[in-house]
């Protein structure tokens, strides 16, 4: 039998107070959000690093929703259907972390890491002058977003972006990001 209490004490002590594994949906998304102010602002964290916090786990929490591959059919599925995925928040020394993982296709894995090693090579104002540009693009039919949005966390956090692909099969790899921000 799994022992919550000690799953609780680990969580606690790697400075996690927000964790879900499992369906994500877009009305969780909302939900957990709205938790995720609720204890940021009563702790009275400025308000400027909220948002910033608040941003990067709305973004990760949708690459989620839409870029995670289904086990039965190794294929992105419709946004409007579930995917399986993790996401934590929480703090380690001076800086907040958001962090998530889904399976991801592996024949994209080497696409994805291009695009995040070359975003995770600029600084700020190349990270501004790029986004400024990819907006100006057309958005590739097969996306299912602007692509804008490892660009968008790049520009707000304050470390550059972690990431990791793990290989799990021929077909699908475990994709994990990490944003972080300062406390502050």
């Amino acid at each position: 039998m799994i022992k919550l209490l000690d799953l609780k004490k680990y969580l606690d002590d790697k400075g996690i107070f927000l964790y879900f594994n499992g369906r994500i949906s877009h009305d969780l998304l909302v939900q957990l959000g709205d938790t995720l102010k609720q204890k940021l602002n009563r702790e009275e964290v400025e308000s400027q690093t909220v948002l910033k916090v608040f941003s990067m786990f709305v973004e990760q929490m949708q690459n989620v929703v839409r870029y995670s591959v289904s086990s039965e059919t190794n294929c992105p599925t419709s946004p409007a259907d579930f995917q399986v995925g993790v996401v934590t928040v929480g703090y380690d020394g001076n800086y907040y972390f958001v962090a998530s993982g889904n399976k991801v296709a592996t024949a994209e894995v080497s696409r994805i890491r291009e695009k995040l090693e070359k975003i995770s090579s600029m600084d700020k104002d190349q990270l501004k002058a790029y986004y400024k540009e990819m907006r100006k693009s057309e958005t590739p039919e097969d996306s299912v977003g602007a692509g804008l949005g490892f660009i968008e966390m790049a520009r707000k956090a304050d470390r550059p972006l972690e990431f990791e692909f793990s290989e799990l099969n021929d077909r699908e790899s475990f994709f994990s990001l990490i944003t972080l921000i300062s406390r502050g």
